[in-house]
């Protein structure tokens, strides 16, 4: 599939009937220019479900209502705050061994590579797991991807904008040409918050799960191949 000759992807206003996608007031009448895909790693690249969020906070005392990396930042005591980390490591490497591609995820990150699109991860697991879980992807790696945003590299964790602008920065793009894809609340607040273009992936649980205020949603990663199809500009307030 071939999206534009010079590898610049417009992306123009959607109705509901397209993909479920293109609902808010942000996308009408209005022209988008993809030139980066930034991905949420765990339950977005990966199945979702390897990772069993109530087990890691029942191991390190972390509260049900609050975010484990934040419970953690705020442990006073530096042992502590080891100590909890390095059981949140187990728990990840042991995820990693046994996680595999999500639906389309390879194909996806083949098409996009292949049309020139800059790709990225962003991720609150550790790099070491990242790795870890690619081991089990049969077509792509961490090789494919342009930057891999781990919690390891010192910029603040989604939701904060912080590494959305990173990347920005990096590849030299204004944040508003890049697609943030991922399945929790934090990836699209994290986008919002940098002035990306976001997705939210919902793993085809939509109806059971609350939607964030997302600029495009999906059931499968194979429907993000479809908003990069949408290659045709259209004039801002165009009639």
């Amino acid at each position: 599939m071939d999206f534009s000759a010079c590898n610049q992807y417009h992306v123009s206003c959607l109705t509901a009937t397209q993909c479920r996608i293109g609902k808010t007031e942000k996308m009408k009448n209005r022209c988008l220019l993809i030139k980066a895909v930034l991905f949420d790693f765990d339950g977005t690249l990966t199945q979702p479900g390897a990772l069993v969020f109530p087990e890691i906070k029942k191991g390190i005392g972390c509260p049900p209502n609050m975010p484990i990396l934040e419970f953690i930042a705020g442990l006073e005591n530096h042992a502590d705050r080891e100590s909890a980390m390095c059981i949140l490591d187990g728990f990840e490497m042991v995820a990693a061994s046994i996680s595999k591609p999500n639906q389309g995820a390879e194909e996806l990150i083949r098409q996009l590579k292949r049309n020139g699109v800059l790709l990225g991860i962003i991720s609150r697991n550790s790099k070491k797991s990242i790795g870890r879980a690619f081991e089990n992807f049969r077509e792509v790696g961490p090789a494919d991807f342009d930057i891999i945003i781990s919690r390891d590299v010192p910029v603040p964790p989604k939701p904060s904008p912080e590494a959305i602008l990173y990347a920005a920065r990096k590849w030299d793009i204004s944040p508003e040409h890049i697609l943030m894809v991922g399945d929790f609340v934090f990836d699209v607040q994290s986008g919002k918050n940098a002035g990306a273009l976001t997705v939210w992936l919902n793993n085809g649980v939509g109806a059971q799960a609350p939607a964030p205020e997302s600029d495009f949603t999906v059931e499968t990663l194979s429907e993000v191949i479809d908003i990069m199809r949408l290659n045709f500009p259209m004039e801002v307030n165009a009639k």
